[in-house]
């Protein structure tokens, strides 16, 4: 080999061997300085993963199709869930990175709307298992409305029970039964009207279209009143599970977990 070559060589060599060697070094020196932000990121995908946990456990609650049993252990399921997340995110307060200057600004904020988020389920849930068992029984007595006395009795109840139920936490829930009853005692009072009605073929017969066109309205009023609560629900839903808090938090660990 030409001796110039093998110069370069050697110097490229050591050169390689003082730049690893350098890393080394760096690594070793930094890496202990790096690890309580590495911990901090651990544990703040911990909670990450707890609550993707929680939206699978919510998204599986079936309030529709399930029966009072099964939808009651559902509810406690995500109950625990919710916890857990709670539990996850204490660990993560008392992270040392985290309790002083832009770590704790950081982690503050993080942690204001997650305690929102938190408090938000919390109310959901304890409104859904209320309020459920209500709407439930009362969409089946929906199926087939009538003028009958049975009918419009099974009606009122449903109305009843509404007006029964108190303190419910979330807005949205506490809305759909107020309006719901409301709207129950008036299709109520449309078909006993009708009902009371002695020649609706006859004599009453503009009366009895006119109430039954009432009727209608009050059914499809029922419709648009669920319509405006998902509608509702899922806007109110989105303003609380926004992540501008988590983004930074996750990118302020992030960055000091690097080694480069």
């Amino acid at each position: 080999m030409n001796p110039r070559v093998k110069n370069v060589l050697i110097i490229v060599g050591i050169i390689g061997a003082i730049l690893i060697g350098a890393l080394l070094i760096y690594g070793i020196l930094v890496t202990p300085a790096r690890q309580p932000y590495r911990d901090a990121l651990a544990q703040y995908e911990n909670v990450g993963k707890t609550n993707l946990l929680f939206t699978t456990v919510g998204a599986n609650l079936n309030a529709s199709g399930a029966t009072d049993e099964e939808f009651e252990k559902a509810i406690e399921t995500a109950e625990k869930t919710l916890t857990s997340l709670q539990t996850e995110n204490e660990a993560l307060s008392k992270k040392e990175v985290l309790q002083a200057g832009e770590g704790k600004e950081l982690y503050d904020a993080f942690n204001d709307k997650l305690q929102e988020y938190i408090t938000y389920n919390e109310d959901l849930l304890a409104s859904m298992l209320k309020v459920r068992p209500v709407l439930f029984a009362c969409n089946q007595d929906m199926d087939s409305i009538t003028e009958s006395a049975a009918s419009i009795a099974a009606i009122r109840l449903c109305a009843a029970q509404l007006a029964a139920l108190e303190d419910i936490p979330n807005s949205d829930y506490a809305a759909l039964v107020t309006s719901l009853e409301e709207e129950y005692l008036s299709l109520a009072t449309i078909l006993e009207q009708d009902a009371a009605l002695t020649d609706p073929q006859g004599a009453d017969a503009a009366r009895h279209e006119e109430l039954q066109n009432d009727r209608d309205q009050a059914l499809e009023t029922l419709t648009t009143i669920t319509s405006d609560f998902s509608k509702d629900l899922q806007q109110h839903r989105t303003v609380v599970i926004t992540i501008d808090a988590s983004q930074p938090l996750e990118e302020y660990l992030s960055s000091r977990s690097r080694l480069f």
